[in-house]
């Protein structure tokens, strides 16, 4: 095509008549570019919304049975009747009712929490008054802490809590962007009064009288305020707090006789102490307290990160100086997962910029061309900054591995275009001639690669549920910058090519007699070997592209058998959602059986700590003794492991280690697992399993849990049904409580405030509240013993023995019950195995364990959660987006070339990328088919069309100027060659940091590398032979199309 015949606007021409213009866009890109980027927040993963609101109640002293019936079922029929709703699940526990609100991803979660929120307040009149008010929130990956610390000093446990909450909380609290800082393992003052029953008996007076006086006595209460004169205003109020121990002492609760005060001190012992110990920390073995620090909504989390380090070092000089020696050690920082893996990822992307510009000159063998070509990198890279920062988008693993991936794509319009001008300049043309009949020349098939792969990358923007949240950011920062590497293409490449050129040399440079120059010399060297071996494969492949056409339907039965055995290969690839990490950290739990002390669990749970400390992998072991919710039959470890240089083992090798040693703990339910950064706190594998039989329900999920507890594909498998816990229940005698006036409700306070006990007051000192604590004398409060001298006040407040109205009953009850769909249910977890078939394999034994052994009930089911339900979604997704991917690249193909039969002698090369992906994985050691290698498989749709394209549309111009259809293949084939490598090179180059994996912050996502790389080098080299034979088919299909036309219509 000549310059004469383009004489019409286009940006290769505007770009080449205005070469200021396009220099002052580019520096002013690179310029808003890189202030956009040092402006956009930071984080580990996008900010994704999960449609997912908690509603957390607590009602003390209640019974898990007690918490499903009066609570639970409550909220689950208010919450049924909002819309969106897609899934309610209750947990109830001794104590507390927690009831989780799933809505599909349509809805708007901010109104839905409102509506979450209406409900409750209407369903508080159907609750008792002596349920504690809901705690709702929504689920948000951001709401975890973000930095965990450990106090440690000589000190008593009142005076380390003391110092903790006093000295070192406010500290930090007082940090910009510090949104919550919160304490654990510690023990808080309390103001304890202990009743005595048979003091309570002498005076006739009940615990829930003392508690009602307390509450009254320990207040302040407004009274109001008025104008004592014109200029003055007065408030009044009564002041009734308490400023000592004396006056809670002192405190008249009742008259007895209505004559004879009843102080506290005549009934209980006021005294000073600590609240009951619900949990214990260590660290490293030693006791301790834990820190968690939150960050505040939107707030950077490194930048946060940084000032709580800085604080951390000015406390510890502090604390040095004050009693105990206490010592602050940061045992986890969330921004260093952060920094790691944005470190990673960066560095990728300079490893593969680097690599793209070496492919680049080694095919060249110029510095112009490779500088002309690579200019394109700086520019849309940072020119995307500028996009991600309008969209509202931040810096993170997403958005920094799309450009990663796209470093290789951002510099094929422009090679393609580069190395086309180069030819026309070979060729004898001037230098604004050659770039604009180079520029034009290719311009088409420019346009048709990038927006194929804009094609493929727009819907995998836009996926279904948490995936397509996920990758939002990673398709549209893909698009951002391929965009303006189309821009750059056809403009800065003809511009620089007009005007940056120096002498064309034969065959693109020097041989080795010529060697005159310092760069012949040296340089020169590496071009004359690119020159011969480009010249020999390019004699090769004309050999065997012949060969192919002379025998095609060898040629295509080939490439149906390679496809044939890549769908085979991919059958013994490891299915899963996400790959397990190998950060380097990891959490161990144990539970014994409900009932378990906390002196036991705590015993237990030292031994296996110092087991695990005897590793000289482990740098930090974090164990907590108990939970917050008080459950003392269970403990928990957060281990982190020395840096990888320091260590023969990664994590997930460890990890198996560690199992193994903990055979001897079995019955403790020992679990090692990847640490919940993101605050799920659910196992990569959970099906459960629901019915309205309890012992049904118990009898399945136990036959399922058997049959799934040896499965190569799962490790650390756990059903949730315990054991009962032992219970001791009062029941009421209806007729006797009635007839004697002493109502059940009454029945169950008293007992509450005698044993849990209530704290109706606070004591003030020295600006900090310690509650007040009404209950029963330790010694006392062993309900089974003292039944018999329990009295209950009747509706005239006489006092009545317990054993008169109700008898007791010990037995066992449920430590947890569970409920999904207002239906109970029973779950089965675990953990994905390092070396079994993966995910894949485990959720299809459960189907076929449900198909073909163990038949449901009408009235049961199963569902997959969490990321085994994850899997199938992402299944069903990508399916969707590589059906939607693959209609668009059709429709976009048809439009540019008004053809509806050339799209699908390009797309052709489609299946011929997945073959390459497949075997790859297939072949990759610890390689799995996960949520990074799909996306990889329906990026290739994209990528993989662009080298057919490059070579069909050239093969197309070709038969245009009268060439037969074989000679128009073997020319297209020679003259198209060098770019079609050098786009497959440069890609290859581009993303083989990704697929190396850099480090162990990067392990995770090895598998899209592997992925893209495989199908990269299937699509090139199969597309060279199988496209063009299959062009020959497909024409001839054409031409037949044309004569059917002419003979129905007359004409085209």
């Amino acid at each position: 095509m000549s310059n004469n015949g383009n004489k019409g606007f286009s940006l290769a021409r505007l770009a080449i008549d205005r070469p200021v213009f396009i220099s002052c866009v580019v520096a002013l890109t690179i310029i808003i570019g890189i202030i956009s980027l040092r402006g956009l927040p930071v984080d580990i993963f996008p900010d994704v919304t999960f449609p997912i609101v908690s509603v957390i109640t607590p009602y003390p002293g209640a019974g898990p049975k007690e918490i499903e019936t009066i609570v639970s079922k409550v909220f689950e029929e208010e919450f049924s009747t909002i819309a969106g709703v897609k899934r309610i699940s209750a947990i109830a526990q001794e104590g507390v009712s927690i009831v989780v609100t799933e809505f599909k991803f349509n809805v708007d979660i901010k109104q839905a929490e409102q509506q979450i929120r209406d409900k409750v307040d209407s369903a508080r009149t159907k609750l008792p008054r002596d349920v504690k008010e809901s705690v709702i929130r929504r689920i948000d990956p951001s709401d975890q802490p973000i930095m965990t610390m450990t106090l440690k000093a000589d000190l008593s446990d009142a005076e380390l809590f003391d110092l903790a909450n006093l000295v070192v909380k406010s500290k930090f609290e007082q940090i910009n962007s510090v949104g919550l800082v919160e304490i654990l393992g510690g023990r808080k003052r309390e103001i304890k009064v202990e009743l005595d029953l048979k003091k309570l008996k002498d005076r006739e007076i009940s615990a829930l009288q003392i508690s009602d006086a307390l509450g009254k006595a320990g207040m302040n209460i407004p009274v109001g305020k008025m104008d004592v004169s014109p200029t003055k205003e007065t408030v009044f109020r009564t002041v009734g707090e308490f400023e000592n121990l004396a006056q809670i002492k002192n405190t008249i609760v009742s008259f007895y006789g209505n004559e004879i005060p009843t102080t506290l001190a005549n009934v209980a012992e006021v005294k000073e102490s600590l609240e009951d110990q619900k949990n214990i920390g260590y660290s490293n073995g030693e006791k301790a307290i834990f820190l968690n620090v939150y960050k505040q909504s939107g707030a950077n989390t490194v930048a946060v990160s940084k000032d709580v380090a800085k604080q951390i070092d000015t406390l510890n000089e502090t604390l040095k100086n004050l009693k105990g020696h206490a010592v602050l050690t940061l045992v986890r920082d969330g921004a260093k997962p952060i920094e790691d893996n944005i470190l990673d990822v960066s560095e990728s992307i300079y490893l593969g910029i680097a690599l793209t510009v070496v492919v680049v000159f080694f095919f060249l063998g110029s510095f112009r061309s490779t500088f002309i070509t690579g200019l394109a990198l700086p520019d849309s890279l940072l020119g995307a900054f500028i996009l991600v920062s309008v969209a509202g988008f931040s810096i993170n693993i997403m958005s920094l591995l799309a450009l990663s991936l796209a470093v290789g794509l951002l510099v094929d319009d422009a090679i393609v275009v580069r190395e086309n001008i180069y030819r026309h300049l070979e060729m004898g043309k001037d230098a604004k001639t050659a770039a604009l009949d180079g520029t034009h020349e290719v311009m088409m098939a420019v346009l048709a690669t990038t927006l194929t792969v804009l094609a493929v990358f727009g819907p995998i923007a836009f996926l279904d549920g948490v995936v397509g949240q996920f990758f939002k950011q990673f398709g549209l920062t893909i698009c951002f910058a391929l965009v303006i590497s189309l821009f750059d293409a056809l403009t800065i490449a003809p511009m620089m090519s007009a005007y940056f050129v120096g002498k064309i040399k034969p065959h693109g440079g020097p041989t080795l007699e010529q060697k005159k120059t310092f760069y012949d010399r040296t340089f020169g060297v590496l071009v004359v070997f690119s020159n011969r071996f480009q010249a020999w494969l390019e004699n090769i492949y004309i050999k065997i592209l012949n060969l192919s056409l002379n025998h095609p339907l060898k040629t295509l039965l080939t490439g149906v058998l390679i496809l044939v055995l890549s769908v085979f290969a991919l059958k013994y690839v490891p299915k899963t959602f996400i790959s397990p990490p190998d950060n380097g950290e990891f959490s161990v739990t144990l539970e014994l059986p409900p009932g378990t002390s906390l002196a036991e669990m705590n015993r237990l749970a030292l031994d296996v700590d110092k087991l695990i400390r005897a590793h000289s992998e482990v740098k930090i072991s974090v164990l907590t003794v108990g939970t917050k919710d008080g459950e003392s039959n269970k403990a928990s470890f957060y281990v982190r492991m020395v840096p990888p240089k320091m260590r023969k083992i990664n994590t997930i090798r460890f990890k198996d280690l560690l199992r193994e040693e903990l055979k001897p703990f079995l019955f403790a339910k020992p679990s090692v697992r990847d640490y919940d950064f993101v605050g799920a706190g659910m196992r990569p594998f959970t099906i459960n399993i629901q019915g309205p039989n309890e012992e049904q329900l118990e009898e399945i999920s136990t036959k399922v849990f058997e049959k799934l507890k040896n499965h190569p594909a799962l490790t650390d498998v756990d059903l949730s049904f315990r054991p009962g816990k032992p219970e001791f229940q009062v029941i009421p005698d209806r007729f006797k409580s009635e007839r004697l006036g002493v109502s059940t409700n009454v029945i169950g306070s008293e007992l509450r405030t005698l044993m849990q006990g209530q704290t109706p007051a606070v004591f003030r000192f020295k600006g900090e509240e310690y509650d007040i604590r009404v209950r029963l004398q330790e010694d006392q409060r062993n309900l089974a013993q003292s039944f018999d001298k329990i009295y209950v006040p009747n509706i005239n407040y006489r006092l009545i023995p317990l054993k008169n109205v109700s008898q007791s009953l010990e037995t066992t009850g449920p430590a947890t019950i569970t409920r999904q769909d207002r239906q109970r249910y029973y779950q089965i977890s675990a953990d994905i195995a390092a070396d079994g078939p993966g995910m894949g394999g485990a959720v299809n034994e459960v189907k076929r364990i449900f198909s073909t052994e163990i038949k449901l009930p009408e009235e049961m089911g199963y569902r997959f959660v969490g990321q085994a339900e994850n899997f199938q979604e992402l299944i069903i997704s990508m399916l969707r987006a590589a059906a939607l991917g693959t209609l668009l690249i059709y429709l976009v193909l048809a439009s540019l070339y008004e053809s509806f039969i050339l799209p699908f002698t390009i797309m052709l090369v489609l299946p011929l990328a997945l073959c390459g992906a497949f075997f790859a994985l297939f072949l990759a050691p610890h390689a799995n088919l996960d949520l990074f290698s799909m996306i990889g498989c329906i990026m290739l749709l994209g990528v993989a069309t662009k080298n057919s394209i490059i070579l069909v549309d050239y093969i197309n111009q070709q038969i245009a100027k009268g060439l037969a259809i074989k000679d128009a293949i073997l020319k297209a084939g020679r003259d198209r060659l060098r770019p079609i490598l050098m786009t497959s090179f440069a890609l290859g180059a581009g993303m083989s940091p990704i697929a190396i994996g850099l480090n162990e912050a990067s392990k995770q996502r090895t598998s899209m590398g592997i992925a893209l790389i495989g199908g990269i080098i299937s699509s090139t080299f199969l597309s060279l032979i199988i496209v063009p034979t299959a062009f020959t088919y497909m024409e001839r299909l054409r031409l037949w199309c044309v004569r059917m036309a002419k003979r129905i219509f007359g004409q085209v």
